[in-house]
């Protein structure tokens, strides 16, 4: 009975051995997967894009946003998307323009950079993937901002984190709003920035509404 105990328990080691086997192969070919998907810039492009489209889908309702949208009159250009702002006059609409951007290369590249610890790699890194950044605004200024069609900048969304905390800090965020009237924004910062959005436009609803009880209440002290 022990040996066919301790049979039965090498047995199930075994088992769960292999099974730990076939979980890690998994593992690897989707992590190759993932690095096939990064390493086409067509298919990063639609990732960002895609990610940016679910932070708005959750925060936004459909009427307040578009997507593709032409914000330049009489241009071919057309922006990701783009949040309706109330304009100065009734039914009048500003648009937002916001585009998902990812230097998946350049940020490669400083990751393996990092990995090496080798100084002159990373400086080099640093200073391509601020050059790509600095190219994807100038590209969202000139393709997309129209005032006062559009708001008077625009928004460079950053589908990662780390990417975003990595321009972050090597003071872009100064840089892009001074030179090309462009804000940058993560995932976590593009949804705090919708929420304030989202704000103000519960505050223009209740300004609107409060503004129709006072014309009423006008009318009854009238009659």
């Amino acid at each position: 009975e022990i040996s066919l105990g301790l049979v039965g328990s090498e047995m199930c080691i075994r088992d769960r051995v292999y099974k730990g086997l076939g979980e890690m192969q998994t593992i690897a070919s989707n992590v190759g997967d993932l690095k096939k998907i990064l390493s086409n810039v067509k298919t990063r492009g639609i990732l960002g894009e895609v990610q940016l489209g679910g932070i708005l889908e959750q925060i936004l309702s459909p009427e307040q946003y578009e997507e593709n949208v032409a914000t330049r009159p009489g241009s071919s250009e057309r922006v990701e998307f783009a949040v309706k702002l109330p304009g100065s006059g009734a039914g009048e609409t500003v648009y937002l323009p916001i585009d998902a951007k990812f230097p998946g290369d350049s940020y490669a590249a400083l990751r393996d950079a990092y990995d090496s610890g080798d100084q002159a790699a990373i400086q080099a890194a640093v200073r391509q993937l601020l050059l790509t950044v600095r190219m994807e605004a100038k590209d969202i200024r000139e393709k997309y901002l129209c005032p006062p069609e559009t708001t008077e900048f625009g928004i460079l969304f950053l589908p990662f984190e780390g990417l975003y905390a990595e321009v972050v800090s090597r003071g872009m965020v100064e840089t892009l709003q001074r030179e090309y009237r462009v804000n940058i924004a993560g995932p976590s910062t593009m949804a705090a920035l919708l929420n304030s959005l989202q704000m103000s436009f519960r505050t223009i609803a209740i300004q609107r509404r409060s503004g129709e009880v006072w014309n009423i209440l006008g009318a009854v002290k009238t009659e």
